[in-house]
Formats: structure tokens, sequence, C-alpha cells
């Protein structure tokens, strides 16, 4: 059934609309208002840092003493300025505002695409509950470099259904956005592909197409406006083909647990529900196929599934018994809709208030403030072992003076061999000792639930500090002093 088949409904307006609005973003913004510093945020920034003393931008890796690759491509690293700049000259707080812009931008980019296919307010407000299920965690931190990717993609969306209303004057603006899409973040090659997907869409369709193969052209060329010239192509064929078995995010949507797998599988069966009604011909099918596989696969990468489906669903399940019946019922009981939606909003805003929004956080676990604030007052110097997940927090309070083992930039810099030995070290694996003659250490900071713990405590190692998540060990002929913080409770600060 073509799009043009798409019921059409009065839509309701005044404060109806304006409750369904505000309480579907309350809902959101509830859901992301709790903000803490995200951990790849620390190297980016310090790329930036370093990179301003140095007066160019850094193409060798500073922070580890492990081995590390020839040329260091930081696929983030506009987005390290945009935050390091704006952290300069606004402040902490800054990421915060970054934050929330880019999660509602991408969302309010995503109903203005729905809408642009007709669908209903009150349908919309619906299916856009579960669109949030979908997608906070990619906003759930201050601010990872993906979000740029996802407000991104949903403006990408946004203009291809405005090219299938007959306008192009939305390709001006893509030339201009996607270049700078190529240096916040390395996901414009889901631009690529999600413009690639729909030229063949259109095709199959029997639509014109010749001026979004110029589009597509234009972009692949646009890739090679980055500082690092032909070479990023080298570092995407190898980011883009290698597996990540330590990185949890990049695990299958199962790995989120039963609740989140269940919201992924009702929004699957809602989608085949409504194109099999719409027919396999409608619009955005191809589009929310491969980003529904996508997300199943890597969980990174389902808050893109959950953009197509907010853009595409609605309109589709609009035209389904179920769809109209759902606005048929919200027009016969508006005075119930409107106090449900009002609600929620009002729910939604003091869930929010009580998260503290305008707060910043720093907290351990997350990150090691009492052993970084214990290394940094006793001016020790030398080289860290650290888990994957701390070493860019003790790159950016602690370096130059410490060098760590490890940091979260995984495929920038890393080779895997070095990647696997650490983990195996904290894993307490047969050859655990071996890693510290091969990568040789002053100093190792071990969580306290790691399984090296007891075996550094016989190791002759010397314990110099505790806390209630940390401890260090250092070489005996160190001369750092104990301390037990057990008793306290850490929070840093940001920058």
């Amino acid at each position: 059934m073509p799009d043009s088949s798409i019921v059409k409904h009065s839509q309701p307006g005044g404060w109806p609309r304006v409750a369904i609005w505000l309480g579907l973003g309350s809902f959101f913004v509830s859901l992301i208002s709790y903000h803490f510093v995200d951990i790849d945020l620390w190297h980016q920034m310090a790329l930036v840092r370093e990179s301003l003393s140095a007066r160019h931008l850094l193409r060798s890796d500073p922070y580890a003493y492990t081995p590390t690759m020839s040329l260091w491509i930081d696929h983030e690293w506009g987005a390290g300025v945009v935050a390091y700049f704006a952290t300069l000259w606004f402040g902490a707080r800054a990421v915060i505002v970054l934050k929330l812009a880019l999660a509602l931008g991408t969302g309010l980019a995503s109903v203005k695409c729905a809408r642009l296919r007709g669908a209903d307010s009150s349908l919309l407000g619906l299916c856009g509950l579960l669109a949030v299920l979908l997608s906070y965690l990619g906003f759930f931190t201050a601010v990872r470099a993906q979000a740029y990717s996802f407000l991104l993609t949903s403006l990408l969306l946004l203009f291809l259904e405005s090219d299938r209303k007959g306008s192009r004057i939305w390709i001006t603006a893509w030339l201009v956005l996607f270049p700078v899409w190529v240096n916040l973040h390395g996901g414009f090659v889901v631009g690529i592909g999600l413009l690639a997907l729909h030229i063949i869409e259109e095709f199959i369709h029997r639509n014109p197409v010749r001026h979004l193969l110029l589009a597509l052209i234009a972009n692949t060329c646009e890739i090679f406006l980055n500082p690092y010239g032909r070479d990023y192509l080298a570092y995407l064929r190898r980011a883009l083909g290698m597996a990540r078995p330590y990185s949890p995010e990049w695990r299958a949507v199962w790995d989120l647990g039963p609740f989140s797998t269940i919201v992924f599988i009702a929004a699957v069966a809602i989608a085949v529900y409504a194109v099999t009604a719409a027919g396999v011909r409608a619009s955005g099918v191809v589009v929310l196929a491969v980003t529904a596989l996508e997300g199943a696969m890597h969980r990174k990468l389902l808050p893109l599934f959950a953009i197509a489906w907010l853009c595409y669903v609605p309109s589709l399940l609009q035209m389904t018994t179920l769809g109209d019946w759902t606005i048929q019922f919200s027009r016969r009981r508006v005075r119930f809709m409107r106090l449900a939606w009002t609600a929620l909003a009002c729910i939604g805003l003091v869930a929010s208030i009580t998260h503290k929004p305008w707060q910043l956080s720093v907290p351990q676990p997350i990150y090691p403030v009492g052993p970084v604030e214990y290394l940094r007052r006793h001016e020790f110097q030398g080289n860290l072992m650290v888990p994957f997940r701390l070493g860019a927090y003790v790159s950016w309070k602690l370096f130059p003076a410490v060098k760590v083992s490890l940091d979260s930039r995984y495929e920038e810099v890393y080779p895997n061999e070095v990647v696997e030995s650490v983990f195996h070290f904290y894993e307490g694996g047969p050859e655990w000792h071996q890693v510290l003659d091969r990568y040789p250490a002053d100093a190792v900071l071990v969580p306290t639930e790691a399984a090296i713990v007891g075996k550094m405590s016989r190791s002759g190692w010397r314990r110099v500090y505790v806390d209630q998540q940390f401890e260090l060990y250092v070489r005996p002929q160190q001369t750092l002093p104990f301390e037990d913080k057990r008793s306290l409770v850490f929070t840093g600060q940001f920058p």
C-alpha cells in the first residue's frame, strides 16, 4: 500500500497536543537527568589539551607505557574540541547543556519526520514512549560523542522524508553538515549507509535517484575533509571489522536484561505488524529493518533503531486497525488523555529534580577518585597499571607524571594483545605475573572486586592505599605511605 493511503485524522490541537509533547519530553528527560561524565570524554579533552600545548593535533599516543599503534587516529577529536572549549568558556555544566540539546534535538527531529509522514499526534506520542525506552541509554552520560551521530541520523531521515515530498533544499544543508559529522564521530558511516539504503529503496519504487546518487558521491568525497587524510580510511577498515569481546556495549541487546529485551521485541513486533498492513513497499521499511538488525546485534546501536522506529512506524501503524482504534479512543477520551499526559509531565519533572539535573557527577566507583587524589598528593611518578575503563580519567588528572597501561580508546590506540593481556591480568589468569614483567608497572590500581586482588596481596607488591572500591599496590622499593580510606565516600570534580 503506498504512503498516500495513510489514514488522515483531525489532529489534536491546543492543550491536548501541548500535554502530549510535555509528557513525552519530560519522560525522556527524567531517564537521562542524572548526569555523570562519560569515560571517553576525559581522553577526548586530553587530546585537545596536549595538542594545544604541542601546537598540532597529536598523531602518536603520549599517555600509555604499553605498546601502541604507530599512528593514533581519534575519530572523536571534534567532539573533544567542542567539549573542551565549551567547558573552558562556559564551565563544567556546558556538557550537561550539550547532552540535553543533543538528546532533545534528536527527539524533535524524529518527531518532525513522523509528522511529515502524516502521523497523528496522539498515536505518535504513545509510540514515542516506546522509542524513549529504546534510546535513552544512548544519552545517559555527559556527553557521548555518539550522541552527535544520533542527532545527525535523525536530521538525515528528516531530510530524506522532505526529499520524498519533492524538496531539494536539504541537499545544501546536508553537504555542509556531513563533513562536520566526519570530524565529530566515526558514526558518520551510518549516514553513508542510510543514504545508500534510501537510494536503493527509492530505485525499487521507481522514484528519481540521480540527485541522491550525486549527494552520496559528494558525501563520500567529503570523508577526506579530516585532519588525517587517507589514513582515516585505513583506521575505519580496522575499526569497523574488529571484534570487541571486552566491550559490553557491542554485545547483543539481550545482554541488557529482560526489560530491555521485552521492549525491543515489542518494538519489532509492532513494526512488523505495521509494515505487514502497509505493505513491504511502504517507504522506510529497508532502513527500519537494517537498524533493527544492527540494534539486535549491538546494543550500542539500539538508539539508531529507536530513531528509525519513531520516524517511520507511527505513520505505518496509523493504517492498521489497532492504530485507528488508538486514535479514535484518544479522540473520545480527550480529557482522560490530557490528564494522563499532564500527569506524566509532572511525574517526569519531579523525577528529574530528584536526580539534581543541574549537577555534573564524577562518582566513585565509576572513577578512581580516591586513588588518583592519593597519587597526586604524594607526587607519584611512573607507570600505573589500570583497567580498561579507568585509564582516561587517570591520564586527564595525572599526565604527564603518570602513564597508564590501557584506556577506553580501544581500537584507536592499542593492539589486541595489549588489551587481552590487561584484561587477563585483572581476571587473575595463570600468567598474570608475566603481564607485569612484559609491561613493567611501578604501581597497580585494582578494583576490590577484581580476581587479581588476592594474588596481588600475596605477590610481594606492597599495598599502600585502600578504600571501599579500590586498592593501590606498588613495588617494594617505592616509599609511598599506607592510607586506609574505607570510611570515606569520594566524588570527583569535572574537569
